[in-house]
């Protein structure tokens, strides 16, 4: 039996066809990537942008209220290596030694002592006392038997009104003194109080400004301690604020929490902006706070004050001002897009786009209208009541 031989041409072709194919597999494959997302339905959201700051709720700047040298509670003797440890009220920081008040306390503690046994013994009048009121009993008992003259008995009973005056002006005189020299050392006791330095309520401490053995003068700032309670400040540009109001929910971001996004809401606007950046404050509240939430964190805020419900989205980064790249047939081709609602993830796409389109969301500036790509479909963020 004869084999069939192929022409020469047919040879020819089959023996090309693997290196053609290689060929067509390398030429692909060599070909750039696009990330691409897939245009969508959902509810496009109108939003106010503005960044935030997790701010404690207090903060309380302490201060020295006299002049020495400062020496640090032991479990701050650290100095900044103690920031972010806890305190309780009224627990001791640091102490500010202060010689010359201790040594006129001590000195008043004596002075103090003294009038307290001085006070203690008879008054100095008070026995002539004793003696004219025996005398003037002795008097009136004579005057009663007519033994002696009744002037004598009226001058005994004045000499007695006398010292009693005597007498009670040498106690009003030593009570005067006695409370003198109590009131002098309560006050330097109060002094001496003042040089402990101790935690003014609950919280951590967030700052040291001053290190152990340093001299410090009376109102140096020296700690500052931060609740453990804190709350979201958000500021937004001046032609945003109007549209603005309490109770608006907000959807905010953490830098912290890349892969979540929170729901809060808007509790208060204060009324006048930053005299610096000109910026407005919007305090807001987290409807549910992670637990390790710390003061310092930072992030973004998009305050809804509008929605459109079943609507085309993309995501933002796909859109640079009014254009977009889309890859259809394996080509990059250029969109003009007119844009409604934004927000940071999401953009509404009024028309230019439509539904199902694979529009390119990174790299737009290596990828030209007319390039061959790849594409590669990525998931975009979740969006909140997205169709």
């Amino acid at each position: 039996m004869q084999l069939l031989k192929l022409p020469r041409s047919k040879k020819w072709l089959w023996g090309i066809a693997p290196i053609v194919v290689a060929l067509g597999i390398i030429y692909y494959l060599l070909l750039p990537v696009a990330e691409v997302a897939t245009v969508r339905r959902g509810t496009a959201l109108s939003a106010v942008y503005g960044t935030i700051r997790i701010e404690p709720a207090f903060v309380v700047r302490v201060r020295a209220q006299n002049s020495g040298f400062i020496r640090l509670a032991e479990p701050f003797s650290a100095g900044r290596g103690a920031i972010g440890q806890g305190v309780e009220r009224g627990q001791l920081l640091a102490t500010i030694a202060d010689e010359g008040t201790a040594r006129q306390l001590k000195q008043a503690r004596n002075d103090l002592q003294a009038g307290e046994q001085r006070a203690a013994l008879p008054l100095p009048s008070s026995e002539l006392l004793k003696t004219a009121e025996d005398n003037v009993q002795r008097l009136e008992k004579l005057t009663a038997l007519n033994n002696v003259p009744a002037v004598e008995y009226e001058k005994a009973k004045n000499e007695a009104n006398r010292l009693r005056g005597v007498v009670e002006t040498e106690k009003i005189e030593r009570d005067r003194n006695l409370e003198a020299l109590q009131e002098t050392c309560k006050k330097l006791e109060a002094q001496m109080k003042n040089s402990e330095i101790r935690a003014p309520m609950d919280g951590l401490l967030t700052a040291v400004l001053t290190i152990d053995g340093e001299l410090v003068g009376e109102g140096n700032e020296l700690f500052t301690v931060s609740s453990r309670k804190n709350y979201v400040r958000g500021e937004v540009n001046e032609e945003d604020v109007g549209e603005v109001k309490p109770n608006m929910t907000a959807m905010v971001q953490l830098y912290a929490y890349r892969s979540r996004q929170f729901s809060a809401h808007v509790s208060s606007i204060q009324p006048a902006a930053d005299p610096e950046t000109q910026r407005y404050t919007i305090v807001l509240q987290l409807d549910q706070a992670p637990d390790n939430l710390m003061a310092g964190m930072t992030g973004e805020m998009n305050i809804i004050v509008g929605k459109h419900e079943n609507v085309l989205l993309v995501p933002a980064r796909a859109l640079l001002v009014d254009q977009a790249l889309i890859v259809k047939h394996g080509v990059v081709q250029k969109r003009t897009v007119k844009v409604g609602f934004r927000t940071l993830d999401f953009s509404e796409v009024i028309s230019g786009l439509s539904l199902g389109d694979h529009v390119i969301v990174a790299d737009q500036d290596r990828l030209r209208p007319g390039k061959a790509v790849r594409q590669r479909v990525i998931r975009p963020p979740k969006q909140e009541n997205a169709k």
